[in-house]
């Protein structure tokens, strides 16, 4: 018999196991039915049982105290029985059914269960990937998380960053505006397919979301899975696309021109374009599913490098100081801005307006008691909630601050966002975040993210301890249940296997050197560098600067790669395959660092003539090209174009150092900076 706590995820509040099992061959549904869309949703899941004569009886009566989201599941060998308050608790007793059931059998068991947080959820940013998903793609995400039980899904719709890739601003507009049709942020695609074996290049494309305008579908299939969206809108803070098209509404500086940054606050046409742009979202997405909860993001908002093409080693303030702004400090810009939008979006039947926290708390440092009197006297607190965020480990979350509960709160930890670097796992980050979550009462926990499965565990763990935080302290026996639950066959070898990559994957800069050598580092605009930035030689400086450090670093991640990929390579299931992508790209790129470091000793020195040369950097072309070829066979296609253009990039490095020694009488080999092999297709690729 398997004991079900050491697989079973979220862990319930109580589970009594008793001997034996009973063979199900089919079921059939008795008891309470219901036309909402949830109902049908957990009739749809048991399908997976067939149709039969065990009986699952469903019961809908107060259990637990009446509280949201609760049941009781109970197995015996006669039937299922599963009662509960609402649908929700139904549906979250039959995805607990169905994950119990093994080999044709359930095991019998009494379940209580319920979740400590009401908000559990992720918000997928609007950043690169998310702007091609399908709403297939969308579909499977949901389900995904469905069974991890979230229930808030925050989706980005418009979010704007800095220059990176072709010479574009990263702007990103998921919904097109009727009020507003000059709003677009067409996007390139480029890199190089292992699979077709040529140079895939794609130009001004819309996102998918926008151009088949399906955030409607997606709101309603995430609704029947007892999941509730809010679409984020940024406004003041990452937003160069409205200010860029409409000079007229951005900050002024001192003299009255327009800086094309940020927004004036004094300008009634600002909040003009801005509520019809709310209006519309509103009334077309969130009014017609019952949707009362947007986030209206407020970070950052401050200046940046590479945020105006004219000049992308300026910076520029979001602060107008026109002859009306000029009269009042950042702080009271944002204030107004803040009051302003939070009054009008109550007034449209908002009931929660999420706002990050960083801008108020670390910025200015006004989350005390007057701005509670502020929000109340302008009738806005009971409305708004802030969303708390931070990303560092534990011991530096929130600059090391404390933080507090004077208004609606949410914690906002970082399951793992850059899915076009190297992945890496910050649980660390999200166990600070429960701990805070629990300390202050905060409603929730939602993290900063991007939706790939390379961040299953990390995923797992915040439905974790947003479903059950008392085992918060026993991160062991986490890891332990998700190596059952992942893999039950193999449990023991994979947490072995999952154990190495934990290492690898460390959210730790000083262990994990992997993550600054990314070329993806390498597109933001820095004040000392000409851009394009020297790549890979900024990259090779830092590996050379500290050879040693990164020389036995790279050894180490080789050794314990290879040892973890062993294991997963000998497995059939997806999960297995993602486990085996992420070690094959710590592997892949540790093995190339260290032989070009290698290689540019040994042929600078004599020790390896130029034929050499050519032989080892066709062994880790095609050594890149095999992990490429992986990588598009596992990464969901969307997010694939952008890491896929970042590996198109080193893939290029080795094709044009093989043709410079190919080509080149005496060729020379200085890694900190190859631009005298750099062909066009390199620099294109930048």
């Amino acid at each position: 018999m398997t004991d079900i706590k050491e697989f079973l995820m979220p862990y319930p509040k109580k589970i009594e196991q008793k001997e034996g099992e009973v063979k199900v061959d089919g079921i059939k549904v008795t008891g309470f039915t219901c036309e909402c869309e949830v109902y049908k949703t957990a009739i749809e899941y048991l399908s997976v049982f067939g149709e039969g004569d065990y009986t699952v009886e469903i019961e809908k009566i107060e259990v637990l105290e009446g509280r949201k989201e609760s049941y009781i599941l109970d197995i015996t060998e006669e039937k299922a029985t599963i009662k509960a308050n609402d649908g929700a608790g139904i549906f979250y007793a039959v995805i607990t059914l169905t994950e119990l059931y093994k080999d044709g059998a359930l095991p019998i068991v009494y379940i209580e269960d319920y979740p400590d947080f009401y908000d559990r959820g992720l918000l997928l940013e609007n950043r690169y990937g998310s702007d091609f998903m399908t709403l297939d793609d969308y579909k499977k995400a949901i389900d995904y998380l469905a069974k991890m039980k979230y229930n808030q899904l925050t989706v980005g719709i418009y979010g704007c960053w800095c220059v990176q890739y072709d010479m574009h601003l990263s702007e990103f507009l998921y919904v097109p505006l009727e009020c507003h049709p000059e709003l677009k942020t067409p996007r390139d695609i480029r890199y190089w397919s292992p699979k077709k074996g040529e140079f895939i290049e794609r130009e001004n494309l819309l996102p998918t979301i926008f151009e088949e305008d399906y955030l409607g579908e997606l709101i309603a299939y995430a609704k029947s899975r007892n999941i509730t969206v809010k679409p984020l809108f940024n406004s003041f803070g990452h937003n160069t696309l409205i200010p860029r098209l409409h000079p007229e509404l951005s900050a002024k500086d001192e003299n009255g021109n327009p800086t094309k940054h940020g927004f004036c606050v004094s300008d009634e046409r600002v909040f003009d374009y801005m509520f019809a742009i709310y209006d519309e979202i509103i009334e077309k997405y969130m009014r017609p599913h019952g949707l009362d909860a947007i986030e209206i993001g407020l970070d950052e908002v401050y200046a940046w490098f590479g945020e105006d093409l004219d000049d992308i080693y300026g910076k520029f303030e979001p602060y107008c100081r026109c002859e009306k702004c000029r009269g009042m400090d950042k702080k009271e810009l944002m204030l107004a801005f803040i009051i302003r939008v939070c009054k009008y979006l109550k007034s449209k039947g908002m009931k929660s307006i999420y706002i990050y926290h960083d801008m108020l708390f670390e910025i200015f440092d006004i989350v005390n008691e007057e701005l509670v009197e502020l929000f109340k006297k302008e009738d806005i607190y009971d409305v708004v909630v802030l969303d708390w965020w931070s990303y560092t480990k534990e011991e530096d979350v929130f600059q090391k601050r404390e933080i507090n509960s004077l208004f609606r709160s949410i914690a906002k930890p970082f399951t793992g966002y850059y899915h076009w670097v190297v992945p890496m796992e910050y649980n660390n980050n999200i166990y600070a975040h429960a701990k805070l979550i629990k300390k202050h009462g905060f409603e929730g926990i939602e993290s900063y993210s991007s939706f790939e499965y390379c961040f299953d565990r990390p995923f797992m763990y915040q439905a974790e301890l947003g479903w059950n935080i008392d085992t918060v302290e026993d991160y062991e026996a986490f890891l332990a249940r998700y190596a059952a639950n992942r893999f039950p066959e193999s449990t023991k070898e994979a947490k072995k296997a999952l154990d190495i990559m934990a290492k690898v994957m460390e959210n730790d800069r000083t262990a994990n050197k992997m993550n600054s050598l990314e070329y993806y580092w390498f597109t933001y605009v820095t004040a000392d560098e000409e851009y394009p930035r020297n790549y890979p030689g900024g990259a090779y400086k830092k590996i050379l600067d500290a050879k040693d450090e990164y020389i036995a670093y790279f050894e180490e991640t080789i050794k314990a790669t290879k040892q973890a990929m062993s294991f997963f390579a000998n497995k059939e299931s997806e999960i297995s395959r993602v486990w085996y992508a992420i070690a094959k790209h710590y592997y892949t790129y540790s093995c190339e660092y260290y032989t070009m470091v290698k290689l540019a000793e040994g042929y600078n020195n004599g020790s390896i003539d130029k034929e050499g040369v050519i032989i080892h950097l066709e062994e880790l072309l095609k050594l890149h090209e095999d992990f490429m070829a992986t990588v598009e066979d596992t990464r969901i296609e969307a997010n694939s174009y952008v890491y896929m253009r970042n590996h198109s990039i080193n893939r290029q490095v080795y094709v044009d150092l093989i043709n410079y020694f190919k080509t080149t009488d005496d060729p020379k080999l200085e890694l900190c900076d190859l631009s005298y092999a750099a062909s066009e297709r390199f620099n294109k690729l930048r």
